[in-house]
C-alpha cells in the first residue's frame, strides 16, 4: 500500500508505520526506568537509546535505527553534547528541524526551561517529582507517539 499523506504531508496512521521514541539519556537508572515504563505500556512505539546528543544525531542522520515518524525525549545535562546543544543542532539541521522533542530533566531552573522552549520543545518534564507522577509523564509520551500525526 502506498503511504497516505494528508494535504500538509503529515504522517497518516493508515500507512501503518510504527513510531520511534529516541531516548537521549546518559544515566543508566533513568534509562532502565523508561524501559520499564515502555515494557509495561501498550505503546507500539519502538524505543531506541542514545547516551548523549552526539550519538542521537548520528542515529537520526543515519536513519537506520530510528526512522520517521519519531519523537525525541532528551535529558539536558549529559557529558559530551548536552541536550541544549542537541536542540540547537536539531533546529539548525534542515532535515531534522521539525523533530518533535520533549525534555525530561532533573533541572527545574527557569533558565533551562526557557532555553528549551526557545528551541520549540513540545514539553518540558522534570524528574524531580514522585515516581508515580514521573511514570505517568513517561507514559504520556508513549501515548503521544501512538496518538498524534507526526512529521514524516
Amino acid at each position: 500500500m502506498d503511504q497516505i499523506r494528508s494535504i500538509s504531508g503529515a504522517f497518516d496512521r493508515r500507512d501503518r508505520r510504527t513510531p520511534h521514541l529516541l531516548l537521549v539519556e546518559d544515566d543508566e537508572t533513568d534509562i532502565l526506568f523508561v524501559k520499564r515504563c515502555h515494557a509495561g505500556h501498550s505503546s507500539s512505539a519502538k524505543l531506541v537509546v542514545a547516551r548523549d546528543g552526539s550519538e542521537a544525531l548520528e542515529i537520526l542522520r543515519d536513519g537506520t535505527a530510528v526512522k520517521r515518524p519519531f519523537v525525541i525525549l532528551t535529558d539536558l545535562n549529559m557529558p559530551g553534547m548536552s541536550g541544549h546543544e542537541l536542540l540547537e543542532e536539531l533546529r539548525s539541521d534542515e532535515a531534522l528541524k521539525d523533530s518533535v522533542v520533549f525534555v525530561l530533566s532533573s533541572s527545574c531552573l527557569a533558565g533551562d526551561i526557557e532555553r528549551a522552549y526557545r528551541h520549540n520543545v513540545a514539553g518540558y518534564l522534570t524528574k524531580r517529582v514522585p515516581t508515580r507522577q514521573l511514570k505517568r509523564s513517561v507514559e504520556m509520551i508513549f501515548d503521544y507517539c501512538d496518538s498524534v500525526h507526526l512529521p514524516a
